[in-house]
């Protein structure tokens, strides 16, 4: 009922005949809305926060921030050779639960060893997810509409990730004031672990209720793999070497987003003293900025081609961020935040057609799983050295560190497939 609503209203607007979008489209959209309002939008906001209120350092904080991108590396691979006889709307859906069901984890069981092993599972879950959703969402459209596609679902996730940094700004405050929380040492009620439990465990909720729409999906790529030699005579055939050199920019990439991602919210909090509720409304922009600025691509691919276009782009993040390090006011501080993560994220839309491009339609999958894989190694290792680098340098040269990293995926990237565009 609900669904045929949507429908008419949507025939009505017209948005439905746009290229790119249909029923299973719209129901895919739907699903990342409630995945990523809950998942990278409530829940990464707080989780920070949460530990802090529960006593735990900067160090011990970047150890769980760092065991996600672990949980993927080791499930890439594995997921993206065995991922097409299960099917990858079964993933989707078994992932994504898994995911609801380690967020609630991480607050109704918080000893050291639970949250440690939930995130870490957290990582498998999101990164089998990540490997399989590429593949399925062509599966939706005709070629003609992919770009469309994709532009829609980049859109509506970082737009989602936005709403649900904000809303984690302000849930707890409101759970506190609700419970009437009591709060000691100077802190308010939703600056207590009740409240950001609480906070947290709604996000948990979002995230499983983004399955519902799955389950209305058709799935086409479910199918047998063969016979075990068949499948030893397709891994011999891999070129695992050039899809490492190609894939390469994306450990980079990593290393980038791992020094600062999941630390945002308290750089800002522990820099320039702002509210929850603050940070969570700096982090919604950020991620607001982050959806429309790829919307660009297609004009920087027409006039400069893909490998330039990100050169040049990451160039200009990579001075956002020197800016961002240097800031000594909350105001300049988040322009250029805005700027530095909204032109970094022009990254994936723009490299993952130019990766592909560069291999054969049979390796696409494989080169997904290595990106990844890849990705989450300098990840991991970024995030794991956070606590040590904030002691030893500070925020402001840890971001002029992620400056560098930023400077050196652009120029990776015009390096390595530069010359598969001329």
């Amino acid at each position: 009922m609900v669904w045929k609503a949507g429908a008419a209203l949507l025939a009505m607007t017209g948005i439905k005949n746009l290229p790119g979008l249909n029923r299973q489209v719209l129901l895919f959209l739907f699903h990342s809305l409630l995945f990523h309002v809950g998942s990278l939008g409530i829940a990464d906001v707080l989780f920070n926060f949460y530990l802090v209120s529960i006593g735990y350092d900067a160090e011990t904080i970047g150890l769980f921030q760092a065991l996600p991108r672990f949980g993927g590396f080791l499930i890439g691979l594995p997921i993206g050779l065995t991922a097409n006889r299960a099917g990858n709307r079964r993933v989707i859906i078994i992932s994504t639960g898994g995911i609801a069901v380690c967020i609630a984890l991480t607050v109704l069981a918080p000893t050291p060893f639970l949250i440690a092993a939930s995130r870490f599972f957290w990582g498998a879950c999101f990164g089998a997810g990540q490997v399989v959703k590429p593949p399925f969402m062509v599966t939706l459209t005709p070629p003609s509409e992919h770009t469309a596609q994709f532009s829609y679902h980049n859109l509506v996730s970082m737009i989602a990730v936005s709403i649900g940094s904000a809303l984690g700004g302000f849930i707890p405050a409101l759970v506190g004031r609700a419970f009437a929380i009591q709060a000691g040492g100077g802190l308010s009620p939703g600056e207590t672990p009740a409240a950001y439990q609480a906070a947290i465990l709604m996000a948990a909720f979002a995230v499983l209720l983004s399955v519902l729409p799955l389950f209305w999906l058709q799935d086409s790529s479910a199918k047998d793999d063969g016979s075990a030699p068949a499948k030893s005579r397709r891994l011999a055939a891999i070129p695992w070497l050039r899809i490492l050199r190609l894939a390469f920019p994306l450990f980079v990439f990593g290393i980038s987003g791992g020094l600062t991602f999941p630390f945002f919210n308290l750089f800002f909090r522990d820099r320039f003293g702002m509210m929850d509720s603050a940070v969570g409304g700096v982090i919604g922009l950020g991620w607001f900025i982050m959806g429309i600025a790829p919307l660009m691509n297609p004009f920087w691919e027409t006039r400069m081609g893909r490998a330039t276009a990100l050169t040049a782009l990451m160039a200009v993040s990579s001075i956002a961020f020197v800016g961002l390090g240097m800031s000594q006011t909350i105001i300049i501080a988040v322009v250029f935040y805005a700027l530095a993560i909204g032109l970094r994220n022009t990254m994936q839309p723009l490299f993952q057609p130019l990766l592909m491009a560069s291999l054969p339609v049979q390796f696409h999958n494989i080169a997904s799983s290595v990106g990844l894989v890849l990705w989450n190694i300098g990840w991991f290792g970024a995030a794991m050295s956070f606590g040590y680098l904030r002691a030893a340098l500070g925020y402001p040269n840890i971001m002029l560190l992620a400056a560098f990293f930023v400077l050196l995926n652009g120029a990776s990237i015009y390096l390595i497939h530069r010359r598969s565009e001329t």
